[in-house]
């Protein structure tokens, strides 16, 4: 049988690579692919896949289908293109094949459904321009005193007209709605017109909402302020508003492409129907600004973007709203400034221009760029020479950045790389102190290429330029405010970026959605990998719950899985590169935890970290703060910090790696940390899910996490965000399966809640069918682990503390019982600095310390803390009403002593 890959499952698997939060001309192209390729029966995968993003709205997906033309020329090779960018691999990905005949069938649908759409859609435009040219015959002019031109501060222009909602209603036959609001009042009817024909009408009521008439085509028309012919300067505005506040300020005939996906094609109409007649694109602040800037580049327009100041709200976004802040003189000064093709002249010298596509000079073309504008001044009466210098490949500089403290000031960058891609990077100033080396390091690792005869001339560049955008700074990734920061994308906002001196950011996608849940299937009946994938969710949990970090080590013998349940935890935010090493010192560990702040950070092999960084990083790295270090005039520089869920691994547990080098575990370093040994049936899993063995298992799980990954984390946090907002409460849900641990108070509740935290993000992940588990499945593996937890942790409920003093003081009397103790009746031995004496019972020795050596046995605790967990356990057994030891007579000494007396038989915890 002949057959052919099935197109369908390919571009499926292609499109869920891709974020559905992506621009909005993005998700249009690939809207418009789907319908190409499949025309109605694409709609369904295109809703499923859009309904991830934050700002989905079906009524907006329905309309914005309907009004594509599946016989226009976006493809699947643009979806495909589009998803590469987002890591997908189409060579890599399952080939499913269909019939060749069952594949002609159905292109031969598809055409015929093409056809049977592009001739409806045909009808339906003649229809409605039939029904504009009636609406503008019975409308009328429009009243200065319309309640939108007052708000807005505009007056109207002969071809703006008006007519009441109830008579348009009857000229159309519907109701127009805005986001199934009805428009009501007067209506304003703004005529579109495509290649010099009235097309179709934009309708605005009273309170500012809008509606386009049904079956109308706008694309590459525009509507205008008054007539064209024989403007030498026309200024091209993405809405009404702006275009009237540019005309009035200015008198320049001014257009309105009436959406920001409009205003390339506007411009090339332009372009197209006035040649030679200079254009500046009106640029809106937002997401619209990408857009006006993609059609200034497309006719080598000017491109004026309005500049508020450092005091711009936030609703300020364009020129009509700095007509309305600024004033008339403002919007002309502004709109003047901007930058045309070609060079600058000599009263605009000097300047930085940036020519993202290249320009044409006394028609010679020069190579893209930012350049440097000067002069020289002539000799004697020889005029001025203008110097035109190129200093790198584009870059742009988009945005002033600080943070909330107003410190920290930086500029967002966006360079384009040989391959012509355009990377943002948050750059701090403070990289320009010095000979800025490290800056430029950076940009060309990059791809940028700048002029090495003058290196300097790029960070020049940076320096002069104050954008008038302000965005926040975020020198951590995680929580800022309300917006979930990570070092390439925002989660919640769009006025925050990543800034840190470098661009090592292991966060990355590959492969699809997906496939990656058929790993998160493997969890299942398996506790311990579970909770890996539980704790690498748990991270961004820790910010609303107010908990500083958490910390779980997966310890046990090599090749038992323990680093599979890492690498399986790592995929929920990155590839291999994610997964780092204990291979570090403090300081390195600490620069880590900033890039990890609020998702995971995952060390492997614990036996690599020296035990002195060992020691000092274990209280810093979950307490979420560095060292306070002095500047070089000797004052305090901010400390780093941070927030992180830790997943570690490892041969040892954290205290029998830092007892190597001679380092006592702490109570709080060992409950930071929590060690959680592998038990399973098959090491690291209790269920094998068919396969032959734990190895085989294994190797499927690293496979999957090689090749699937970055998806999770991300899609995650946004159903958090969103929860959050519809009032999610997850104090009341953490106590809720704390409370099922049945922990005891005290140092066991709070292991407790790092093991209900991981359990409550594995609850919430299946809720928002991020895993495919079910309910009540991850926190049975939450209550799994702590069980083993605390099983093997000694103390019979007491503290770490207690469990640690007694500990000790048995150590010291295995090391010193028989060379610094000897018989209180008296002995002819010679006892070098003594501890103390030992009396014998009837079947037991009994040791009886002096003070000093009860300080030296326990030694970093405070001897009452020491005396009170020997009381507790019922080792010391002559303490009097105030926890001091009573006298004992001693042989050959003068005077009875204090001694405590100390039954070894009592310092096992675990009895």
């Amino acid at each position: 049988m002949s057959t052919v890959p099935d197109e369908r499952v390919q571009a499926e698997a292609a499109l869920f690579c891709i974020p559905a939060s992506v621009p909005r001309e993005v998700w249009w192209r690939l809207a418009a692919a789907l319908k190409h390729a499949f025309g109605d029966d694409g709609w369904h995968m295109f809703l499923r896949w859009s309904r991830d993003a934050d700002n989905f709205k079906e009524i907006d997906a329905r309309a914005t289908w309907k009004s594509l033309d599946a016989n226009k020329g976006i493809t699947l090779g643009t979806l495909f293109s589009i998803a590469q960018e987002y890591g997908y691999q189409r060579s890599a990905a399952p080939r499913v094949v269909v019939d060749r005949d069952e594949f002609q069938r159905r292109r031969d649908e598809r055409e015929e459904q093409a056809r049977t759409e592009a001739e409806q859609r045909l009808i339906e435009a003649r229809k409605a321009a039939t029904s504009s040219v009636a609406v503008l015959a019975k409308a009328s002019p429009v009243d200065a005193q319309h309640p939108y031109l007052q708000r807005k501060g505009v007056a109207p222009v002969e071809t703006l007209r008006a007519i009441a909602a109830s008579s348009l209603a009857k000229l159309i036959g519907y109701s127009p709605a805005s986001s199934g609001e009805r428009l009501t009042g007067q209506i304003l009817i703004v005529p579109v017109n495509v290649d010099g024909k009235l097309s179709t009408i934009e309708m605005i009521d009273d309170t500012g909402r809008k509606a386009a008439l049904k079956g109308g085509i706008k694309s590459g028309g525009y509507w205008s302020t008054g007539k064209l012919e024989g403007a030498t300067h026309i200024l091209l505005a993405e809405g009404v508003a702006t275009a009237l506040s540019a005309h009035l300020c200015t008198g320049k005939p001014a257009v309105a492409a009436l959406s920001c996906g409009n205003l390339k094609k506007a411009a090339q109409a332009l372009a197209r129907d006035y040649a030679g007649v200079r254009v500046t694109v009106l640029a809106d602040i937002g997401n619209g600004l990408e857009d006006a800037r993609k059609a200034a580049d497309a006719i080598g327009a000017a491109l004026a973007i309005p500049d508020f100041g450092k005091d711009r709200g936030d609703d300020q976004t364009d020129f009509n709203d700095l007509h309305c802040s600024a004033g008339a003189r403002e919007v002309v000064r502004q709109i003047d400034d901007a930058q045309p093709s070609g060079f600058p002249g000599l009263k605009d010298r000097p300047c930085y221009r940036l020519y993202e596509r290249g320009t044409v000079v006394e028609g010679r073309k020069v190579k893209p760029g930012v350049y440097w504008h000067g002069s020289k001044a002539g000799k004697t009466d020889e005029p001025p020479t203008l110097i035109d210098k190129w200093i790198s490949t584009p870059l742009r500089v988009l945005a002033t950045t600080s943070n909330g403290e107003d410190a920290e000031y930086g500029r967002l960058l966006e360079i384009r790389s040989p391959a012509g891609k355009w990377k943002k990077w948050a750059m701090p100033m403070s990289m320009l102190a010095g000979d800025g080396s490290e800056a430029r390091g950076v940009l060309l690792s990059e791809g940028l290429v700048f002029d090495l005869n003058d290196r300097n001339a790029i960070l020049r560049y940076v320096a002069a330029q104050i954008p008038s955008v302000r965005m926040r700074a975020a020198a951590v990734t995680g929580w800022n405010r309300d917006a979930f920061v990570l070092p390439h994308t925002v989660i919640g906002a769009d006025d925050i970026w990543f800034q840190a001196s470098g661009r090592t950011a292991p966060y990355a996608t590959a492969g699809s959605f997906e496939s990656w849940k058929d790993l998160a299937a493997l969890a299942s009946g398996n506790p311990l990998l579970m909770l890996g994938l539980c704790a690498a969710m748990a991270g961004p949990l820790l910010g609303p719950l107010n908990i500083d970090g958490a910390g779980l080590h997966i310890y046990g013998d090599s090749s038992t899985g323990k680093t599979t349940a890492e690498i399986a935890a790592v995929s929920v935010w990155g590839g291999p590169h994610f997964k780092r090493t204990w291979r570090a010192t403090a300081n390195g560990l600490e620069g880590a935890g900033t890039l990890h702040s609020d998702t995971l950070l995952a060390l492997d092999e614990l036996g690599e970290i020296d035990p002195k960084s060992l020691y000092e990083a274990a209280y810093a790295l979950i307490n979420g703060t560095g060292k306070t270090r002095a500047n070089r005039h000797g004052e305090a520089k901010a400390a780093a910090r941070w927030r992180v869920l830790l997943l570690s691994t490892g041969e040892l547990t954290i205290a029998a790696r830092m007892s190597a080098g001679g380092f006592e575990a702490k109570a709080g370093q060992e409950l930071r940390i929590l060690d959680v040994p592998v038990q399973g049936r098959y090491g690291l899993f209790e269920e094998l899910h068919g396969r032959g063995s734990g190895s085989a298992l294994s190797d499927e799980i690293r496979n999957k996490s090689a090749q699937h990954y970055g998806y999770a984390g991300p899609m995650f946090v946004e159903a958090l965000i969103r929860e959050i907002r519809d009032g999610l409460t997850l104090a009341n849900e953490l106590h809720s399966i704390t409370e099922q641990l049945n922990a005891a108070e005290g140092q066991e509740r709070r292991a407790a809640r790092t093991f209900a935290l991981c359990g409550l993000a594995g609850e919430l992940a299946s809720r928002w069918n991020v895993v495919p588990w079910e309910a009540g499945e991850a926190t049975k593996a939450a209550a799994h682990a702590f069980g083993i937890w605390r099983k093997r942790r000694a103390g019979n409920g007491q503290s770490s503390e207690h469990a640690a003093i007694l500990r000790a003081v048995s150590d010291f009397i295995d090391r010193h019982g028989s060379a610094r103790f000897s018989n209180r009746e008296g002995s002819a031995d010679l006892v070098r600095d003594r501890a103390g004496w030992w009396e014998q019972t009837d079947d037991r020795r009994l040791y009886l310390f002096t003070s000093g050596a009860l300080r030296e046995a326990t030694k970093g605790y405070d001897i009452n803390r020491t005396v009170r967990a020997l009381k507790e356990s019922g080792a010391a057994l002559n303490l009097d009403s105030k926890n001091r030891p009573k006298t004992i007579w001693v042989a050959d000494e003068k005077d009875s002593k204090r001694l405590y007396r100390i039954d070894p038989a009592r310092l096992d915890c675990d009895d």
